[in-house]
């Protein structure tokens, strides 16, 4: 009898744990389901953000690249309507090519600044025969 009562007792603790059991599930499964909820909603709003932040990179690279070509194209026909250049407007026009090719810009001034390359070079306030490169 005695292991019948211990059998008895045993029985009786796992209905007490499984009932025990039985009624913290719920509660946890909605403390879970809130959390779940909660991560679902911030993990939609950083998608959010990512996307946003996305599209201003986009548009500032696109900026960048509008205004290289603008000075490219300011810099290289203000050159070729003078008709010649110096050393220190050729290294800005290498400067500012060198990005803006690099950033994917078009062709339409790299053909400009191909032309202003071959242009005559005047180092202003430089002597004949100075071997300052630098210019004025």
């Amino acid at each position: 009898m005695a292991g019948l009562e211990r059998a008895a007792a045993v029985l009786s603790a796992a209905v007490l744990v499984l009932t025990a059991l039985s009624l913290s599930v719920p509660p946890v499964r909605g403390f879970i389901a809130a959390k779940v909820k909660t991560r679902k909603i911030r993990a939609g709003r950083a998608a959010s953000t990512l996307s946003h932040i996305d599209k201003r990179l986009d548009l500032t690279e696109l900026a960048c690249v509008t205004l290289l070509h603008d000075r490219l194209f300011n810099a290289c026909t203000a050159a070729l309507s003078r008709g010649w250049t110096t050393t220190g407007e050729i290294t800005n026009l290498h400067h500012l090519f060198d990005v803006y090719h690099k950033m994917g810009g078009n062709s339409a001034a790299a053909a400009l600044y191909r032309r202003a390359l071959t242009l005559p070079v005047h180092d202003l306030g430089r002597k004949e025969g100075d071997g300052d490169e630098g210019g004025a």
